[in-house]
């Protein structure tokens, strides 16, 4: 009996030093997995595209919600105002969009592989100290550098998933992304299956009282 075996193009590439390890188990010949290195390629045009779909849509819930963009914070004003910009001057196309998602689909065909794996994100968490007064570059910048890699896939519309894989060196948790080709769904969760099978997660954060000891976990 024939046994289909899963091919995963691994992506390691990451914006920040420090950032890049191995594939997790998961995904490994000895899950029965065959894994090659590709890093997608993600044209300037598209990332453009990407942030004016976000401005838009900021601007379209407010809108949808009937909220007064007065009343709202000042960094998320200016992300209004430039969505309202961006769908006056017509930067939100679904030409554009379509073409992304044809490439992206092509990219499994073209690299014979069935599921992409990518960092989850590309860095530690920025500190948690006071962006709702800093300015809105500050927090696009913090944004975009922290969290480029599920945009991408989400314009495309393509199935993803995002599955913790253990900690980093400085304990924080650290997971990786999946994406697959439409239809894909099953394959996905089997392979993120796989990943818990080999890398429990752990349920409570290290230190954390366990459940049963009257601690608020026990709740």
């Amino acid at each position: 009996m024939s046994r289909c075996v899963p091919r995963c193009a691994a992506s390691r590439r990451t914006r920040r030093t420090g950032t890049r390890s191995p594939p997790p188990a998961g995904c490994s010949p000895a899950a029965g997995h065959d894994t090659v290195r590709a890093d997608p390629v993600y044209p300037t045009r598209l990332g453009l595209a990407g942030l004016a779909t976000w401005f838009a849509a900021a601007a379209a819930d407010v809108r949808a919600a009937g909220l007064d963009p007065r009343g709202l914070q000042r960094r998320s004003r200016r992300h209004v105002a430039l969505g309202e910009w961006a769908q006056r001057r017509g930067y939100v196309r679904e030409s554009d969009r379509a073409a992304w998602r044809e490439r992206s689909i092509g990219y499994f065909a073209d690299h014979s592989v069935d599921l992409l794996l990518t960092p989850a994100l590309a860095g530690p968490p920025p500190e948690a100290a006071g962006w709702s007064d800093r300015s809105w570059s500050a927090n696009m910048r913090a944004s975009i550098r922290y969290a480029p890699y599920a945009a991408p896939w989400n314009i495309a519309g393509l199935p993803a998933i995002v599955v913790p894989v253990g900690r980093r060196p400085d304990g924080l948790p650290v997971a990786v992304q999946l994406v697959g080709p439409p239809g894909s769904e099953l394959l996905l969760l089997g392979v993120a299956g796989q990943f818990e099978m080999q890398a429990p997660w752990a349920r409570h954060a290290p230190g954390y009282p366990q459940v049963g000891t009257g601690s608020p976990a026990s709740a």
